[in-house]
């Protein structure tokens, strides 16, 4: 069997480490200024082009994994296999379909899907997207992880909820802490980082809403672990959250945006919530008033996942080799 090599042009991203781990491949995280200054991109790209190149020139790998977006990144890896022979995957997540940027690229998505051994889409609105430009693609949703390794938190007494937050504009923060108005008992812990809030927004924020901060990834587990159910939501459609499949790789009662996706996909120790302060808050009760048997629920999915995932890494590794050898 040949080698792998996982390249993304981010500073992390923690599905990407956990497929280059269960595919035993290299992990070349390539970042380069900040993310979000357009003046300079050009000059990113160029700077994380050539470094890209180099690491694939040092370690000439049979097949490259690469996460999109940006799609440019596989630009630079099919012009690299043109070169030097190998093949590739385009991992694509959720916004190189729907973010307004990157979907004006799509045409360029599809020709390089073309000459891919495959794209792993999350969803299946993605799946029908690639399906219809001819191309070969495979579901990839579910990645677990190992989350025995983590910090200790303690939380207060009465019932904890960690939501999973970067507080950026597809998130209801503000309806979030309106719901936790109504829910007085209930303590709400908010990873991410608060600075880039609204002063209208934070005005919002009732006591019982703590902002956490950027979490180490230790911390950030013990975080999860700790809290009795576990809050991600999205007002973005075709969206399925890498928060929820850490909530189920740890195992708890998670509350998540009722979009059909998120819908079929955590069928069980879910509470599905409209992002409103009142749905919202009923989606807390609902947990809090039927905790232990969401609970069990919740480790039924992980397991019925797991399998699922066994089956889907053997499938994926058995068409990269194949894709390789054939070509």
């Amino acid at each position: 069997m040949g080698t792998i090599a996982t390249i993304a042009w981010v500073s992390y991203h923690r599905r990407t480490e956990l497929l280059a781990e269960h595919l035993g491949s290299t992990l070349h995280f390539v970042s380069a200024g900040r993310q979000g200054d357009l003046l300079r991109l050009p000059w990113r790209y160029l700077v994380q082009t050539r470094r890209t190149w180099s690491i694939l020139v040092r370690e000439r790998p049979d097949v490259i994994l690469v996460q999109n977006p940006p799609i440019f990144l596989a630009l630079v890896v099919w012009a690299f296999c043109r070169s030097h022979g190998g093949g590739y995957v385009i991992d694509s997540h959720t916004g190189a379909f729907v973010s307004p940027g990157w979907a004006r690229t799509l045409w360029l998505h599809r020709l390089l899907s073309h000459s891919a051994l495959t794209t792993l889409v999350h969803n299946v609105h993605q799946e029908d997207i690639v399906a219809r430009w001819g191309c070969p693609h495979f579901l990839l949703a579910y990645t677990p992880g190992d989350f025995s390794v983590s910090e200790p938190v303690s939380l207060g007494n009465g019932f904890n909820v960690a939501v999973i937050s970067s507080f950026r504009e597809d998130e209801p923060t503000d309806a979030v802490f309106l719901a936790a108005h109504r829910c007085p008992d209930v303590q709400f812990y908010f990873t991410g980082n608060p600075h880039i809030l609204g002063t209208e927004v934070l005005a919002q924020k009732p006591k019982n809403c703590h902002l956490l901060g950027y979490l180490p990834y230790r911390r950030y587990v013990g975080l999860l672990r700790a809290a009795d159910a576990v809050m991600t939501l999205t007002t973005r459609d075709h969206t399925l959250l890498m928060g929820g499949f850490e909530t189920l790789s740890i195992g708890k009662p998670l509350i998540t945006s009722d979009w059909p996706v998120l819908r079929d996909y955590f069928y069980l120790g879910t509470a599905h919530v409209h992002n409103t302060p009142a749905d919202i808050a009923e989606g807390v009760r609902a947990v809090q008033a039927d905790h232990a048997k969401l609970q069990r629920d919740i480790l039924t999915l992980r397991d019925i996942r797991d399998e699922e995932w066994r089956q889907k890494i053997e499938e994926i590794r058995s068409v990269m080799w194949q894709g390789t050898t054939s070509g």
